[in-house]
């Protein structure tokens, strides 16, 4: 049992070396030059060829038909224009998003939902939010569409992430599992709504 694994140890250490050889013998620089000189192609050359390998429609005739089952089908259809797409721009809804903003119109997502004022439930979804003075008091209001779900009282708010009066953002903090935090800046100040969260 000894004479054969030193036989075959002994094959084993001949063959590595002459692997470990050729494994050595790699041409490394091929790696950086493996695309040169390769050309790329045109549309015209790719249409062409597309145009050679594609069949040629059968006529709808008897004829035609049995011409394409004797003979097959011929290959090398002429060149079709492509038709050239109209893209349309909905400049109406980019002009509506700019008028939203000007009116004090944003858009939030509620995660859960929340208590308004009155005890109103708002459900969760996504709601186009607007202040309004409601008593002289402002007021946040949530609509989808035009059906409005309830209002929370907005105070002012130091917003530590707002750099500057540049932008016009709102956001939901949650600030806890019963409690959020709604705010609404606009450019002149910011403001933001608590709120319970309804269990």
């Amino acid at each position: 049992m000894k004479k054969i694994f030193i036989i075959m140890f002994a094959m084993v250490s001949l063959i590595i070396p002459a692997k470990s050889a050729e494994m050595i013998d790699v041409d490394y620089n091929f790696i950086d030059t493996a695309f040169d000189g390769i050309q790329p192609i045109t549309d015209k050359q790719f249409n062409d060829t597309i145009n050679k390998l594609t069949p040629q429609p059968v006529e709808n005739t008897f004829g035609g038909r049995l011409k394409a089952f004797l003979f097959g089908r011929k290959y090398g259809v002429e060149n079709q224009p492509p038709v050239q797409e109209e893209v349309q721009v909905d400049i109406g809804g980019e002009r509506k998003a700019i008028q939203d903003m000007k009116n004090g119109i944003q858009y939030i997502k509620l995660v859960a939902s929340i208590v308004g004022e009155n005890n109103q439930i708002i459900p969760l979804g996504n709601y186009k939010i607007q202040e309004k003075l409601v008593d002289n008091q402002p007021m946040l209001m949530f609509y989808q569409g035009y059906k409005e779900y309830g209002m929370l009282k907005l105070t002012k708010f130091d917003d530590v992430d707002k750099k500057g009066n540049e932008i016009i953002y709102s956001r939901v903090d949650i600030l806890s599992d019963s409690l959020i935090r709604i705010v609404y800046s606009t450019l002149d100040d910011t403001k933001c709504a608590m709120a319970k969260v309804a269990l």
